[in-house]
């Protein structure tokens, strides 16, 4: 693991950086959270949304500091320690990190997915393809973060570099040669991935969404497609949707040198599917790979979405030279990730589905899938979070209850806004939709809605939870609860049922959005 170097070391090949200090300043550590570091570390102080770093360079100092990454010229200080001034203190940091780490990204594979929809199964389905092959692999997601056969919660879908760079190293020490990465337009506009080695690069689709940070779809856009311009390696593989607008786009950033493939429905990808069909009990697919041949499989993912992302797996695995027809197979038996079509089954007549769908394309993606396997009412749960893109609120009001015969409008994550104003926002959305009246109804308490639809449920219906998936909190103005959708709907289908509760009521009266 990682040895404490010189800061000499540390800053070789790092372009844009001046040094106030000795360059042979050794260095034990990399980090930019001011609690946590340790004596003879660097810390990195960096400018935020709503703090600066440099407010906490003393704090750092007092800690045991040997070095300070800044954005600016150094003040006075009383403390002795380096100083380093960055043009570009993010990717400086992330640069800096890959140094400390022994550029662990050089010795593992990278496979690299972007996109706003289907990054997570994607990913977990190219760990599940390898691992097929006995290929001992890591992953970084969105639900988790698994090195070997240890795993943890996920922080952010793309950590920052010092957190990234160790997990590879950590990778390359239990003996990953390969790992599957979600790439976030937050990772890639912040410089959490500069420096970063990857093989493969995979674009799933792109609609709107993180807009509240980017500003507008095309700097959205341009954010996913650093991933091709910059991340892939001129010897790697770019893939993406041929289904997509911006297939080209992508493709056409990616190295000159770089291999080419495409996947989806389109006439003419280099993984085609050719049939998908969905039922409740599952989705029959066949698939054309590379020469003509087509496979037949059947998966438990749903519909369209699921034979995309399996797809966009399998020409993954075809890039890394593996063979497609077995590829498929194993991604075909995959059960699918927490919080993504996942299934609550209390023996109950109707099937509940609990999805992470947060945008509107997501969610009519989400909900076509469930059409598609002929319930007989298809009743949704959702809400919109706050502090984000707002302008996907009334769009995801519309694509629910256009796809929906019931909508249950109730609170997501507000943060710090007024549950009531987002509600608001995206029951615009719904009421704008001809035939909407009398099709829906907003319970701002997340439990109450949740219990109000399946209470509602008969026999061959379908109730869809949408927008938290996998997590199990809920983020209010003042405070953090538990609340885990999956919980919440067993519990009310035991109620429905009239069994005791098979697990501690976990959510609590928040009335968030």
């Amino acid at each position: 693991m990682s040895r404490p170097i010189p800061l000499s070391e540390l800053l070789a090949g790092v372009p844009g950086v001046s040094l106030d200090g000795d360059p042979e300043t050794i260095v034990g550590g990399v980090g930019l959270d001011s609690r946590r570091v340790r004596p003879g570390e660097l810390f990195a102080a960096l400018p935020g949304a709503s703090q600066d770093g440099l407010s906490y360079v003393h704090d750092a100092l007092r800690a045991g500091a040997a070095a300070i990454l800044a954005g600016c010229p150094r003040q006075p200080q009383a403390e002795d320690a380096a100083w380093i001034h960055a043009e570009d203190p993010r990717r400086s940091l992330a640069l800096i990190a890959r140094n400390f780490h022994s550029r662990p990204d050089e010795r593992v594979t990278l496979v690299g997915i972007t996109g706003t929809n289907g990054k997570t199964t994607v990913a977990a389905l190219v760990c599940e393809i390898l691992e097929e092959f006995g290929l001992k692999t890591g992953l970084i997601g969105t639900v988790s973060y698994r090195i070997g056969e240890r795993e943890t919660p996920a922080g952010r879908t793309t950590p920052e570099a010092p957190d990234l760079y160790r997990m590879f190293e950590e990778m390359v020490a239990d003996g990953c040669r390969y790992a599957a990465i979600e790439i976030s337009s937050h990772g890639l506009a912040l410089e959490r991935v500069a420096g970063l080695s990857v093989a493969v690069a995979v674009f799933t689709n792109l609609t709107r969404d993180h807009l509240d940070f980017h500003g507008d779809v095309e700097s959205y856009a341009a954010a996913k497609r650093r991933l091709f311009s910059e991340r892939l390696r001129r010897d790697g593989v770019a893939i993406a949707c041929a289904d997509d607008p911006r297939c080209r786009e992508m493709l056409a950033a990616a190295p000159e040198t770089a291999r080419r493939l495409t996947f989806g429905f389109a006439d003419g990808a280099d993984i085609r599917i050719r049939l998908c069909r969905a039922g409740l009990d599952g989705t029959e697919l066949a698939m054309e790979l590379p020469g003509g041949r087509i496979v037949e499989e059947r998966t438990a993912l749903p519909g369209g979405p699921g034979a995309l992302n399996i797809a966009a797996a399998v020409a993954a695995a075809h890039a890394l030279g593996l063979d497609p027809e077995r590829a498929c197979h194993a991604a075909a038996g995959f059960p699918g990730v927490p919080g993504r079509f996942e299934r609550v089954d209390r023996g109950q007549e109707f099937a509940v589905i609990v999805d992470f769908a947060h945008t509107d394309s997501a969610m009519s993606g989400l909900l076509s899938a469930v059409r598609e396997m002929g319930p007989g009412r298809l009743i949704t749960v959702f809400g919109c979070g706050g502090d984000r893109d707002r302008s996907k609120r009334a769009p995801m009001g519309a694509a629910a209850i256009r796809h929906s015969d019931m909508v249950f409008l109730t609170s997501d994550n507000p943060r710090t806004e007024p549950p009531e104003r987002i509600l608001r926002e995206v029951e615009a959305g719904i009421s704008a939709e001809p035939g909407s009246s009398g099709r829906y109804r907003v319970l701002p308490d997340r439990r109450e809605a949740i219990f109000a639809a399946i209470a509602s449920a008969g026999p061959g219906d379908a109730v869809v939870i949408a927008g938290k998936g996998h997590e199990t909190v809920q983020i209010l103005k003042d405070r953090t609860v538990p609340f885990d959708d999956r919980i919440v709907a067993a519990e009310a289908l035991d109620l429905r049922a009239g069994r005791p509760a098979a697990a501690p009521v976990s959510g609590g009266r928040s009335g968030r959005a």
